[in-house]
C-alpha cells in the first residue's frame, strides 16, 4: 500500500522529525562518493574491450544498463513490498521519474568520460542553484533579486574550476551542467510525485526504467565495436577486475544510495535536500584523491569553494522571511509618531 503523502510546513523544516531524513541523505552522498571513480574506470574498460577509443558512447551507457537492470531485479527479489500493490498509475509515475533519472545519469556518464571525477561531482552540485530556479518557473513566481548573487558566484566558481584550469571548459563540463539541470528537475518531480506512492515501488520502477532504456540506447551506439553479446559481456565481467567496480556500483551507489534518496527525500524541502547533496562532491573529490591520487589544483579548489559558497548562500537567502507589501506598509505606520492630542480647555471657577 502506498504511504500517505508527506507535507511539511516551513516551520517544520527544523523539527527533529527531519533529522533522520537528513542523516539518511548524508549517508547516500557517502555511498555515491566512489561512484565517479568506479564508473569512469569501468566505462573506459568496456570501451577498450569493445575495441573503441576512450570517450566512446558504448562503454558508459552499457554500464548504466548493467548497473540499473541488476539493481532493479535484485530490488524486486529482496523486498516483497516492491511487488505488492502495483497499479498502472504507480507504473506510470515510476516510469516518468525513471526517464528523468535515465537522462540525468546518461548525461552525467558521458560528461564523466570527458572530465575528471571531482569536476563532474562539483558541477553536479549546482542542483542547489537550479532547483529554486526551476521551482520559480513551475509556479510562475518572479525570482527574488538576491538570487542572482549566488548564481553569479557559481558562474565565477565554474570559470575558476574549469576555464582557468589546463583542460578548460569543454564538452565534459558542459555535459556536467546539463546533468545538474536534469537532476534538479528529477528532484522536484520526486518531491511531488514520489509522495503519492510507496518508495519501494518507485525505486524498482526507476531502476528498471534506467536499465532498460540504457540497454535500448546501446543498440544504436555500438556501430564499429566488437560485438558484445550476452555471453561475451559475461566473460568480460568475470574475466577482468571490472566486476568489483560493477558490484560496488550496483549495491552501494544504486540500491543503497538511491534507495535512501527515494525513501527520505520526499520528506524534506527540495532546496534543503539539494543543500545536503553538496556533501557528495566533497566525498567524491576526497575519494578520487585517496584512490587514484587525482587532486584539484589551487585555482580549481578556489572555484569549488565559490560554488559551495553559492550553494550555501542560496539556502540562506531562501530561508529569509519575506513580508507582504501590506504588512510592510502597516509596520511603517505603526512606527510613525502619533499626532499630538489637542489640549483640553480649562474652565475658570
Amino acid at each position: 500500500m502506498a504511504e500517505p503523502p508527506v507535507t511539511l510546513r516551513s516551520e517544520e523544516l527544523t523539527h527533529p522529525a527531519t533529522t533522520r531524513p537528513t542523516l539518511a541523505l548524508l549517508l547516500a552522498t557517502l555511498a555515491w562518493a566512489g561512484s565517479f571513480t568506479w564508473a569512469k574506470a569501468t566505462g573506459d574498460g568496456l570501451n577498450q574491450a569493445a575495441g573503441l577509443p576512450s570517450g566512446a558512447l558504448l562503454g558508459p551507457i552499457l554500464l548504466l544498463a548493467w548497473r540499473f537492470t541488476a539493481a532493479g531485479v535484485l530490488w524486486l527479489m529482496l523486498f516483497p513490498a516492491a511487488r505488492r500493490g502495483l497499479s498502472w498509475g504507480t507504473v506510470g509515475r515510476s516510469v516518468l521519474l525513471g526517464v528523468l533519472l535515465w537522462a540525468g545519469q546518461t548525461i552525467q556518464m558521458l560528461g564523466l568520460d570527458r572530465t575528471s571525477e571531482a569536476v563532474s561531482a562539483f558541477l553536479t552540485s549546482l542542483t542547489v542553484v537550479f532547483v529554486p530556479l526551476l521551482m520559480v518557473v513551475v509556479v510562475r513566481h518572479p525570482p527574488r533579486a538576491t538570487l542572482w548573487l549566488p548564481v553569479s558566484l557559481a558562474v565565477v566558481g565554474i570559470w575558476l574550476m574549469t576555464g582557468a584550469a589546463p583542460s578548460g571548459f569543454g564538452a565534459g563540463e558542459m555535459l556536467g551542467l546539463g546533468c545538474a539541470v536534469v537532476f534538479s528537475a528529477h528532484m522536484i518531480a520526486l518531491g511531488e510525485v514520489g509522495r503519492r506512492d510507496s518508495p519501494w515501488h518507485m525505486a524498482a520502477g526507476q531502476f528498471l526504467s534506467v536499465g532498460l532504456g540504457s540497454g535500448a540506447v546501446c543498440l544504436f551506439v555500438s556501430q564499429g565495436a566488437t560485438p558484445l553479446t550476452l555471453p561475451a559481456q559475461w566473460a568480460l565481467l568475470i574475466g577482468t577486475d571490472l566486476w568489483i567496480d560493477v558490484i560496488l556500483l550496483v549495491v552501494m551507489s544504486t540500491m543503497a544510495a538511491f534507495g535512501l534518496m527515494f525513501y527520505f527525500q520526499p520528506r524534506l524541502d527540495p532546496t534543503r535536500a539539494a543543500l545536503i547533496y553538496l556533501a557528495e562532491p566533497v566525498f567524491a573529490a576526497l575519494y578520487a584523491y585517496l584512490a587514484v591520487g587525482r587532486a584539484l589544483s589551487t585555482i580549481a579548489l578556489l572555484g569549488a569553494s565559490l560554488i559551495l559558497a553559492a550553494n550555501v548562500l542560496v539556502e540562506i537567502l531562501a530561508r529569509r522571511p519575506r513580508r507582504p507589501a501590506g504588512m510592510a506598509a502597516s509596520s511603517l505606520s505603526d512606527v510613525r509618531p502619533a499626532p499630538p492630542k489637542p489640549k483640553g480647555l480649562r474652565l475658570k471657577s
